[in-house]
């Protein structure tokens, strides 16, 4: 991001900011001064029209004094004036890098997970975010279909990078087909805009049977390749399908066939271009749909679209491979445990299943949760349910368990619920069972320690 240019000069009424204290550094300016998380940053040096953290850092940065205005808990409001070096950082997190309404999508796709999920759920689940700020900030998918001629001034002066782009197709007529929306087919404008402007970013293609595979995904492929280096990466990833589908257009979830098809059309554009082996990239659920083993570590190049689930297998067993000559070959007591993760990851977690029931005295249950609340075409762990895990356990003698091992990516950020509200705690009474969290996806270490080491309550 440039830095020469103030973010968000003229304000243009912009509204008043809403920046809330998520957490404060240990031993910072923040700490030192008092401000608590909860908190709330009402103005900084005199503005309340901060819009995100790219007018925050700017006031901040480079500043020697400054006067924040801060709301505490209690309602209480207080005015600090600060002394400190140039490049020094105060030490707050917010609760978003965005201190204004997000800007929501104008799209209707018809694969838009929100759109499919049943009423009830916590009213975060239902926000459809489409902002470019989120987009630098939290790498969140954007279509740049709602872009304002004031963020497209703002873009071109702070070039923030990089973006992540929710592409699909090249194709207009596909696109606009994809996004139900007429304006939405100049997608080839808009990214040629961004290279334009030097803003780099990385492109999705969510592959709808029928729609965005066969020729689209060629074309696509091909015209993106002509935006390098820009055009950083494209993830290939299939569409998720829910059962809640009653009001929107039929499609098609990827089978082996189709998933064979698009594994032949990606390879078949890397042989062509020579360099393509670092800039398209397969979602790991092709490969375990198709039957077909992943590509090597070597070929996913920095990993750069892990959160998109490219990747994600192979990290995770190289990691336990390189680990593997330090397992014990017993352990003191015997015990069993039972690995609680979606049909997805018990096809990554089989092998090293295998290997941990090895050693002897050790019994690993590796058990796929079936998606009541989703339906049976959702596989991944991040949507398994508290209540899928309960219904899931039910039906078996879980007496003989030492404790259930779940990844984090089943709960909402930095919380112990679930999507559908359970909480871990509630669960395990509920079962009367032990749970442990593996906080890191990509990590076997953490996983094996979970597993070898004593519950806390053992020890």
């Amino acid at each position: 991001m440039t830095d020469a240019l103030k973010p968000n000069s003229p304000k243009m009424n912009a509204p008043k900011m809403n920046a809330i204290v998520a957490s404060v550094a240990p031993g910072s300016l923040a700490e030192a001064l008092g401000i608590l998380p909860g908190d709330a940053l009402l103005s900084v040096n005199g503005t309340d029209q901060l819009e995100d953290m790219f007018d925050y850092q700017f006031e901040v940065s480079d500043s020697e004094y400054l006067e924040l205005q801060v709301r505490h808990t209690d309602g209480s409001e207080e005015i600090y004036e600060i002394e400190k070096e140039p490049d020094e950082d105060l030490g707050l997190v917010f609760t978003s890098p965005v201190f204004t309404p997000i800007r929501t999508c104008n799209n209707a796709c018809p694969f838009c997970f929100i759109d499919q999920q049943p009423a009830g759920l916590r009213p975060s689940l239902y926000v459809k975010d489409d902002d470019y700020r989120l987009s630098y900030f939290a790498n969140t998918y954007i279509t740049l279909t709602n872009l304002t001629p004031r963020d497209r001034e703002r873009i071109a002066r702070l070039r923030p990078g990089p973006l992540y782009i929710s592409v699909h197709s090249t194709v207009p007529e596909v696109r606009r087909q994809a996004l139900k929306n007429q304006k939405g087919g100049n997608i080839m404008e808009e990214l040629s805009w961004l290279k334009s402007l030097e803003v780099p970013f990385h492109c999705q293609i969510v592959v709808c049977p029928g729609l965005t595979d066969g020729e689209s995904l060629r074309q696509s492929l091909a015209d993106l390749a002509t935006l390098r280096p820009e055009a950083m990466s494209v993830a290939v990833v299939p569409v998720g399908l829910t059962q809640y589908r009653e009001h929107l257009s039929k499609l098609t979830a990827v089978d082996k066939d189709s998933a064979e098809g698009v594994i032949r059309i990606v390879e078949a554009f890397k042989q062509k271009y020579d360099d393509a082996g670092d800039f398209v990239f397969l979602s790991d659920e092709f490969y375990f749909k198709a039957g077909l083993p992943l590509p090597s570590y070597d070929e996913y190049g920095d990993f750069p679209q892990l959160d998109d689930g490219v990747g994600t297998a192979r990290m995770l067993l190289q990691d336990f491979f390189d680990l593997e000559a330090d397992l014990p070959a017993s352990v003191p007591q015997p015990f069993n445990v039972v690995l609680l993760t979606g049909k997805l990851g018990a096809m990554i977690l089989q092998p090293i299943a295998t290997r941990l029931n090895a050693i002897d005295g050790l019994y690993v249950d590796l058990l796929p949760v079936k998606s009541r609340f989703w339906g049976d075409t959702v596989d991944v762990a991040g949507l398994v349910t508290g209540d899928d895990i309960v219904s899931t356990l039910s039906e078996m003698d879980i007496s003989g368990y030492r404790s259930a091992i779940i990844p984090s990516v089943m709960l909402k950020q930095s919380t112990d619920a679930f999507l559908d509200g359970k909480t871990v705690a509630e669960i395990s009474e509920t079962l009367q069972l032990p749970f442990q969290i593996v906080t890191d996806s990509y990590s076997a270490r953490e996983l094996v320690d979970h597993i070898l080491q004593p519950l806390p309550s053992a020890q």
